[in-house]
């Protein structure tokens, strides 16, 4: 027997509600999965749960199965029955010894751009209250996670790594040697920086940062994994699918403008090579899945703050029966966080980053995001962001994709220009 059997109750928020949230709400959610405003933002916690290994996508599908119980008629006017949602946040290796970690919180507030939805999770022998009492209880709930004043961003000193800039550049060398002996044909390495602030990190103002300083990115945070990814992993809303493709990055302190851009990343041959093959792998992957399936014809160029990347965009009809767990399963990790052929570059980002020097990516590069008990969800690859290790310390990761002809200062120089938006966005305890 399940612990707890949950269902959900929501109703739309007027606008004399809404007027009443706080601004910048995302700084004082426990959970979020948020872009430009727009998205699922959690507060409080009804329930945690972990998994781990192989199967540590259907340990948590049939989980959240026993958890999740039908809707409960008769609800107070005003209410309508809901799917439970819950946040998640899964390991990239099946070998990683840290858990997936999924949450599921009292209150979500959903905001589309036209309507702002607040869901309630209970239990399905709680008596729920009506709306007014709900909102009178979600503004009590945002108010004890109220954050105190912050700091402007703080410098902040690198401690150690697991995986030094040496040990990186080496590690690009290996790769690209495998490469040249057909060994894999890309395999997409990373590196992390253990930094630390004497008086503590501000964690609701540096969620703020974040999404103010990367609108276009969605703004992650479960457990102790936060940051904003701008690539979209997967989303199934009713039958349809949708995913955004990221390979290729050029340093926006590089490319200064169009010509550059266009030399540099959308007429280069290795950038080009490099993001084809993470789009073929993401297709071979849903395709089995999909009763129909649309592809860019050609990548864009995708702007964000601190890089250019180039961007395909695919979406897809699937079958009823998918579950976004499913899909999630199936093509995590991608060819733009793990490499092809996928078994071969899993293995070698194994021995080349944790067998060598003891970097497991844990949640880094793994799937973030929330799924509901009707199967819908959202999620992104963990990217630009951090684990914070305890209230002085956070981890930062970034890394890039290496293939035939890859140069090892290039290559570190990318992981630089990427850690940037985490750093920029990490504030201090005054």
């Amino acid at each position: 027997m399940p612990i707890m059997s949950f269902t959900a109750a929501a109703f739309r928020l007027t606008n004399a509600q809404r007027a009443q949230l706080p601004d910048e709400l995302i700084s004082q959610a426990t959970s979020a999965f948020s872009r430009d405003r727009r998205g699922k933002l959690g507060f409080g916690e009804r329930y945690c749960f972990t998994t781990s290994g192989a199967q540590r996508f259907t340990h948590a599908r049939d989980h959240w199965t026993e958890l999740t119980a039908p809707a409960v008629v008769g609800l107070p006017d005003g209410l309508a029955a809901s799917a439970p949602i819950c946040f998640a946040a899964f390991a990239f290796d099946a070998r990683s010894s840290q858990a997936s970690v999924l949450t599921v919180p009292k209150f979500v507030l959903d905001v589309s751009h036209n309507s702002s939805w607040l869901h309630y999770i209970y239990g399905i022998d709680e008596t729920v209250p009506a709306p007014a009492e709900l909102f009178t209880a979600f503004l009590d709930e945002v108010s004890t996670q109220s954050e105190t004043p912050g700091t402007a961003p703080g410098e902040v000193d690198v401690l150690s790594a697991y995986m030094s800039q040496d040990d990186f550049r080496q590690a690009v060398h290996d790769a690209v040697d495998m490469i040249a002996n057909d060994a894999l044909h890309k395999v997409v390495l990373a590196r992390d920086e253990l930094v630390h602030a004497p008086t503590g990190f501000h964690l609701p103002a540096t969620m703020r940062a974040l999404a103010s300083d990367n609108p276009t990115a969605w703004t992650y945070k479960v457990g102790q994994l936060l940051g904003s990814t701008p690539e979209l992993l997967i989303a199934r809303q009713n039958n349809a699918a949708k995913a955004r493709v990221l390979a290729g990055t050029v340093d926006r302190d590089v490319a200064i403008n169009d010509h550059l851009i266009a030399e540099q990343l959308s007429e280069s041959p290795k950038q080009i090579f490099e993001h084809q093959a993470a789009v073929d792998s993401l297709v071979e992957k849903l395709a089995p899945f999909a009763t129909d399936m649309r592809v860019s014809n050609t990548p864009f160029v995708l702007t964000l703050p601190n890089v250019y990347h180039l961007a395909t965009d695919v979406s897809a009809e699937l079958t009823s029966s998918t579950s976004i767990l499913d899909l999630v399963a199936e093509i995590n990790p991608t060819a733009a966080v793990g490499g092809t052929p996928r078994e071969s570059a899993l293995e070698a980002i194994w021995q080349l980053e944790s067998v060598a020097h003891g970097m497991d990516r844990g949640l880094y590069a793994g799937a973030v995001g929330w799924f509901d008990s009707s199967g819908q969800g959202e999620f992104g690859i963990a990217l630009r962001g951090s684990v914070i290790e305890d209230e002085h310390h956070v981890r930062l990761y970034a890394g890039g994709g290496i293939v035939d002809g890859s140069d090892a200062e290039e290559e570190l120089a990318e992981t630089h220009a990427k850690l940037r938006p985490m750093k920029k966005a990490l504030r201090i305890n005054a």
